[in-house]
């Protein structure tokens, strides 16, 4: 049973070889909403293999950016990769050039050795900001995108913001700083958020701030005892960005000198504490700390009433190691491989204590909330999951938490896999869950992939239409409503 999931989940992930102009997809099931009307855009990697070599981790590969255009009558396509430098020169060679996150280049080491440029994949998100569409990977800088037709526009660093000035040598070592795949952007202020873990003479934790403008600046650079490896942060309405680092860490020396990738030399520390770090609106930093854990992904977070903040997120009792990532790539998985789990954490900055709980009875990941709830109390969260009594290894439900109740409800085929559901409020909406879901869905028997809108409230299908080809079901996106915006 589960050789044949991973057999589906392998299927689903495809290379793509075809891209699209715009062209209409076809209705297969339901009605689309006609006051349904905006573009989806997703990002993912395109393709898990190159030239016919296998990359060995889920974070590597070519980033291959989806448009779909919903006008209420009909949705039209168009997909692109991103033209990275990286992209361009090795489809010219015609082989991998490039060591990536998690794959080294064929070889061994002196193939490797050296090498200390690694390939930008641009394949993680894709975010609308300050009038410009970015692309982004959190190993290095962001593409700039056009909305419209989907080129890239080239390497984006914020006008030299992104640069590395620390020192010289610092330059030298990482001259793109780190610019991650999860920013957020503040509800009230409409500022940009993020963060970036940059290796040099010190590790450090850089913030940076962009107005809705565009305009970028550095707010702290914080010292780390490691290069850690930290993928989403929390920002909360009254402006506290909250991380969790788990005491894990790149052997940088053994990474650089081509002995093995980065994400297969990093270390575990299990015995040791996860550091919670806060950064108060003024940048005052406090450090908390809580047992053992690792977070991909947060549900959101915000302060309580009584001062208390509140973090969600989905909790990993063991840090995924690089060697696992591979399995899901060749269809070799333990039958108890770990999931995370949906818990709730509370800080409290005053008695420096960090608790937590169970939040629901269900295991996911890739989980998204109505967009107007960022950083404030919210009620429900939508991701790919399953509940705790579900045996298969991958999440092939599409699942929502009711966090005031600790419920949840899911939908799903044994022969589908969805993609993150992303959430679109229904025009004039009165309720948290009065929105859209729309996600991909693969279906294995017909090795097809589908545009699924469901509704977000019972998780009900709407309508569904059938992509002219097969693709991998992606990492993250996000709704413009309205018409294409000028790049």
């Amino acid at each position: 049973m589960f050789s044949d999931t991973l057999h589906d989940y392998i299927q689903a992930n495809r290379t793509v070889t075809d891209e699209y102009d715009d062209i209409p997809l076809e209705l297969i099931e339901g009605n689309l909403p006609a006051d349904l009307a905006g573009t989806l855009y997703r990002n993912g990697n395109g393709r898990f293999q190159h030239q016919g070599v296998w990359y060995d981790h889920l974070f590597d590969g070519d980033g291959m950016i989806a448009k779909f255009r919903f006008d209420g009558q009909m949705v039209s396509y168009r997909n692109r990769y991103v033209r990275t430098r990286e992209f361009l020169e090795e489809e010219q060679a015609g082989r991998m050039l490039y060591r990536s996150f998690g794959t080294n280049l064929p070889g061994g080491f002196w193939k490797n050795a050296g090498k200390m440029q690694f390939k930008n994949a641009a394949n993680t998100n894709v975010i609308w900001h300050g009038g410009k569409m970015l692309a982004l990977w959190e190993g290095g800088w962001p593409h700039q995108i056009d909305p419209d037709t989907l080129a890239t526009l080239g390497r984006y660093d914020y006008d030299g913001v992104l640069r590395n000035s620390f020192s010289w040598l610092d330059g030298k070592i990482s001259p793109e700083m780190q610019f991650s795949a999860h920013p957020k952007i503040h509800p009230t202020t409409g500022v940009l958020h993020n963060f970036g873990t940059v290796p040099g003479t010190k590790q450090r934790l850089v913030l940076y701030e962009v107005d809705p403008t565009g305009k970028a600046r550095i707010t702290q650079a914080i010292d780390m005892d490691a290069m850690t490896f930290a993928h989403d942060f929390v920002l909360t309405e009254s402006g506290h960005r909250i991380f969790f680092l788990t005491p894990v860490a790149f052997d940088m020396p053994r990474a650089l000198a081509g002995l093995t990738s980065p994400a297969a030399s990093i270390r575990v520390d299990r015995a040791k504490p996860t550091l919670v770090l806060v950064v108060d609106p003024d940048n005052t930093i406090h450090r908390l700390h809580t047992d053992f854990c690792f977070v991909f992904h947060f549900v959101n977070g915000y302060q309580d009433t009584n001062g208390t903040l509140v973090v969600d997120g989905l909790r990993l009792d063991d840090y995924p190691e690089s060697a696992g990532m591979k399995a899901y790539l060749t269809g070799n998985i333990p039958e108890n491989q770990a999931a995370a789990r949906f818990v709730r954490y509370r800080l409290d900055l005053t008695q420096k204590t960090v608790v937590w709980q169970p939040l629901a009875d269900y295991e996911g990941e890739l989980p998204e909330i109505h967009p107007d709830h960022t950083g404030q109390p919210y009620r429900y969260s939508w991701s790919i999951g399953k509940p705790f009594t579900y045996n298969k290894p991958l999440f092939d439900h599409v699942v929502k938490i009711d966090t005031l109740t600790g419920t949840g409800i899911h939908r799903g085929d044994t022969d589908t896999l969805p993609s993150e559901p992303i959430v679109v409020p229904k025009p004039g909406a009165e309720s948290e869950d009065d929105a859209w879901l729309l996600y991909l869905r693969f279906h294995a028997p017909s090795q097809t992939t589908d545009l699924v809108v469901a509704d977000a409230a019972d998780l009900s299908m709407v309508a569904r239409l059938r992509l002219p080809h097969n693709i991998p079901l992606g990492f993250h996106g996000m709704w413009l409503p309205g018409g294409t915006p000028a790049s």
